[in-house]
């Protein structure tokens, strides 16, 4: 019995040192800042009033803006709104630095995510700039997909262009706040993308420049309302809170102790069921051995 319960005391340690771990891959305990970056750092405190990004999650985008696409016909924001979960960024393409970085963002994060745009979400680039032109939102395109490296996910990504109070439209609904700054002829505009569901309802906001890919993975599960996502995302939802104040996705501690407990105890379970049969079936042996001899 003893040899049972040192097992037994063996599975357990295991397990429990195992949630942490397990945990650490999703980035438990990290300490995370709200982002405060800015297209231009040196405005004026007057120009940095006016820009930012106010949260509207669950708030519905106007689906019937009207934007070009890279062809320059003028399309509804519902045309990249079918079945699908949609990653929204409002940038300018002119920009010098910073739309850049988060178009630069986007991809890299989605390398290391198996999902395909155009076939499970789509990625909607937005310039808030209305002079563009839909020649230079193609040139951008074609530039990007070419860093992005998987071929036939074109149809996928959408860079479109817009007349000044369409691209306001929308920027406003998106909580996203800009300005145009004479002084170095720029627009100032903080640094976030957004995630929305199929029928254009907000749904997740991050901010900065990298986009850690576990949580646009469990942004677009989450976003598509059972549309993509395995049994084994689909469960580690339950696990896993979105944190609207750091844009990220955290472990539910408890929840995750729990069914780790649960795991534990059936595991207990199970092993000592299966000393015990053993522990039986060794002591049935040696006395159906000695049966014959007795008869004798």
């Amino acid at each position: 019995m003893k040899s049972i319960l040192k097992a037994a005391l063996l599975v357990a340690v295991s397990c429990w040192l195992s949630v942490p771990a397990a945990l650490a891959q999703y980035g438990a305990g990290q300490q995370v800042e709200m982002p405060s970056q800015s297209s231009m750092p040196s405005a004026s405190p007057e120009l940095l009033k006016q820009i930012g990004v106010t949260q509207r999650l669950g708030a519905q985008l106007p689906l019937d803006v009207q934007l070009r696409d890279e062809t320059g016909v003028e399309r509804p924001l519902q045309t990249y709104f079918t079945d699908k979960p949609v990653i929204v960024a409002p940038v300018y393409f002119t920009c010098p630095m910073l739309c850049m970085q988060i178009i630069n963002g986007i991809i890299k994060g989605l390398r290391e995510v198996h999902y395909m745009p155009g076939q499970d979400f789509e990625v909607v680039i937005v310039s808030i700039d209305p002079r563009e032109t839909a020649e230079l939102a193609a040139g951008q395109k074609g530039s990007y997909l070419k860093r992005y490296g998987r071929p036939g996910t074109e149809r996928g990504w959408h860079f479109l262009t817009g007349r000044e109070e369409e691209v306001s439209r929308l920027a406003a609904a998106l909580g996203f706040r800009y300005a145009w700054d004479e002084a170095t002829q720029q627009y100032a505009h903080a640094s976030a993308i957004m995630v929305a569901t199929p029928q254009g309802q907000l749904s997740h906001y991050f901010y900065g420049v990298e986009y850690r890919p576990n949580d646009l993975r469990f942004a677009l599960v989450q976003s598509s309302q059972g549309k993509i996502g395995s049994p084994v995302e689909q469960a580690l939802l339950y696990c896993f809170h979105y944190d609207p104040v750091t844009g990220r996705y955290t472990p539910i501690i408890l929840t995750a102790i729990k069914i780790f407990a649960v795991l534990t105890v059936i595991a207990l379970g199970g092993l000592i069921g299966y000393f015990l049969w053993q522990e039986r079936k060794e002591r049935q042996a040696p006395a159906a051995a000695s049966s014959p001899a007795k008869a004798g």
